[in-house]
């Protein structure tokens, strides 16, 4: 089997999930992909299976793999669980954080901060390559935080947060100013103000949380009466 292939099925596919291109619990038919991609059958079996490890497919008894669903109490557990696992990250990273680390996310705020959040070709859609420079400013936060099993838990989590927040994109585009609240997250993380820092960075996620329902793609019944680290932010 080509790695290569593998490889390149598995980008694919997971972009295509991320995206929508594959609606949740839409079936993904390995046959089909096979003939679309020209690739094996084995290499789309291993890209699933490391699709199925990540979170974004599942393997069903009955239908095989498909795209995996979302919810809105999905969405609330999540943003709970990233919310204490990715401040408990920042506040190891900025403990333990040298110059090297704050250059770090200097930069990635400057090329984050310069980059167009709308697409300038498809109207109400979201720049890719802003996409790709949000994770690495988010990523250059906690890079220092040197802990191997946290930043697992956050990547595993950054990644299925992802999916639900290209979901309300186009929302977030009129109702959101994402410049401004990374640009306090960064200055509160150079400050060494741990405490503020984590406060707007929770608070953040919630916002994510709050567009998404508010965005008309999930269910949004009320969810359960519950005390958020972050309400007071």
């Amino acid at each position: 089997m080509s790695t290569s292939k593998t490889s390149e099925t598995y980008k694919y596919l997971k972009s295509s999930l991320l995206n929508g291109r594959f609606a949740p619990g839409d079936q993904l038919r390995i046959d089909a992909i096979r003939k679309s991609m020209d690739v094996s059958v084995g290499a789309v079996r291993e890209a699933l299976s490391r699709l199925t490890s990540d979170g974004l497919v599942r393997n069903t008894p009955q239908r095989g793999f498909v795209a995996a669903p979302v919810s809105a109490d999905d969405l609330r557990d999540l943003t709970d669980t990233r919310i204490e696992v990715e401040t408990g990250c920042l506040e190891l990273a900025i403990a333990r954080g040298d110059l090297d680390w704050e250059g770090r996310i200097l930069s990635a705020y400057h090329r984050l901060s310069k980059t167009k959040l709308e697409d300038a070709r498809t109207r109400g859609t979201v720049n890719a390559t802003w996409t790709e420079l949000h994770a690495e400013f988010h990523d250059s936060l906690i890079s220092a935080c040197n802990s191997p099993w946290r930043l697992k838990l956050r990547d595993m989590m950054f990644l299925q947060a992802e999916r639900y927040r290209r979901m309300s994109a186009p929302y977030a585009l009129e109702h959101r100013d994402l410049d401004a609240e990374h640009k306090a997250i960064m200055e509160a993380t150079l400050d060494r103000d741990a405490a503020r820092a984590c406060s707007l960075l929770g608070r953040h996620l919630e916002i994510t949380l709050e567009n998404v329902l508010k965005s008309g793609f999930l269910d949004t019944k009320e969810p359960p009466q519950k005390q958020r680290k972050t309400e007071d932010a």
